[in-house]
């Protein structure tokens, strides 16, 4: 036993010395692997977020680029994708121009979060925004605050996890008092509140993006001078909501939504033309207190309810020219007006819309308290027709010619 004990206390003891320069070394590989501090550059590979205060981390970073105009600040190629931390990339407080692009970002919060830059030297670019629901605040894929001109182009941004449809905010792109803004061809999927938000801001534009399979595809609060156009729209609860604001919405498609295709509240001295709105589960334009707007050229079909409706506090509207097919078939108008001084037709051209269920009527009868008409509907090449086109086809002219003619004989032989 004593020689046993001996043994064991040798190989013991040789062990340690063994193991002595790896205790002696586990300081400075502990060092080699944390991330160095802000003054040194820091590898990409141990970043998991990046927090950018004021322009002097831009270089604290390592970024390439000086900042400039025609040399920015490049942040390309990071992919984050644990949802560990509230925020992907943060920028604020800074001056110079940088340009964020093909990152890949799973944050709990917001993967790309910029506020308070200078005018015009912020670029997003390509790249994908993954968010999830949280209990604790809104999820946005990319958020800009308190920033005027940046560029947000070709970005893909979803909500992973759509799980309680009427709790948080969550928005693929949101923009709070941004101005002068482009938000163009990104893709915005499975939010649970909005694929586009913009709240207080001025000369947006919004164009060629899809937002799909969102409660609403995009909302628009308290803006002045927008532009929205050539956007895809559909399959969301509701597709575009515009409220207090004055806009521009030019040539989009919005269809399919469960609810309004596209929905006005205190709108004014705006323009809708030159969209198709089709095969939306409620209306197709559906106006409260709206004013002095123009709604021309519009291909407005197959929605459930009426293709354009008008609530009694909608005032000086005009609604021409516009195709009317298939709205409300269960109804007798595919329109509705309670409003007051709304015109159904060009009042210079007395031209009216295009209404597939007409028949031979001179007129067409908008429901609504304001028992309105369209005085002078069109065919289906926007072009007025003749009274007599209207009403007296030429085989029926032909025909009462000829009785007329025939009398007249009789009556002279007698």
């Amino acid at each position: 036993m004593g020689k046993l004990s001996k043994y064991l206390t040798l190989i013991i003891l040789f062990c340690v010395l063994l193991s002595v320069p790896c205790f002696s070394e586990l300081e400075e590989c502990s060092d080699n692997s944390t991330v160095t501090s802000s003054s040194d550059t820091i590898e990409s590979e141990s970043l998991e977020l990046i927090l950018i205060y004021n322009d002097q981390n831009f270089t604290d970073y390592g970024f390439s680029g000086l900042g400039t105009t025609l040399d920015p600040y490049i942040i390309e190629n990071y992919v984050f994708d644990t949802y560990n931390y509230g925020v992907g990339i943060l920028v604020e407080d800074t001056t110079k121009h940088f340009v964020i692009r093909n990152c890949s970002i799973k944050a709990l919060w917001t993967c790309i979060y910029i506020r308070d830059v200078a005018d015009y030297t912020a670029t997003i670019t390509n790249n994908t925004c993954y968010t999830i629901y949280n209990h604790q605040t809104a999820s946005r894929g990319i958020e800009i605050s308190r920033t005027n001109g940046a560029k947000i182009t070709n970005n893909f941004c979803e909500y992973e996890q759509v799980t309680h449809l009427d709790e948080y905010g969550d928005s693929g792109i949101y923009l709070y008092s941004t101005n002068n803004t482009l938000i163009e061809n990104n893709t915005c999927l499975n939010q649970s509140e909005d694929g586009i938000f913009s709240i207080n801001s001025e000369n947006n534009t919004f164009s060629n993006n899809v937002c799909s399979f969102n409660f609403w595809g995009i909302m628009i609060v308290d803006a002045r001078g927008a532009t929205i156009k050539g956007n895809i729209i559909n399959n969301n609860i509701v597709g575009l909501e515009i409220i207090y604001a004055d806009v521009v919405i030019d040539d989009n498609l919005i269809g399919f939504n469960e609810r309004d295709g596209i929905m006005t509240y205190s709108v004014y001295d705006s323009e809708i033309f030159s969209n198709t709105i089709e095969f939306n589960g409620w209306h197709g334009i559906r106006s409260w207190d709206t004013l002095r707007c123009k709604m021309t050229y519009n291909l407005i079909r197959n929605n459930t309810e009426f293709g354009v409706s008008l609530d009694e506090n909608s005032r000086s509207n005009s609604i021409h020219h516009n195709y009317f097919i298939h709205n409300n078939v269960e109804g007798s108008s595919q329109a509705y007006d309670s409003g007051k001084d709304n015109y159904w037709f060009d009042e210079e051209a007395l031209e009216g819309n295009f209404w597939s269920d007409l028949n031979q009527s001179s007129t067409y009868h908008i429901n609504g308290k304001a028992e309105n008409n369209d005085l002078y509907p069109l065919d289906e090449n926007l072009k007025r027709p003749t009274t007599t086109t209207l009403h007296f086809p030429l085989p029926m002219i032909f025909l009462w010619v000829i009785f007329l003619y025939c009398n007249n004989r009789k009556k002279t032989k007698i």
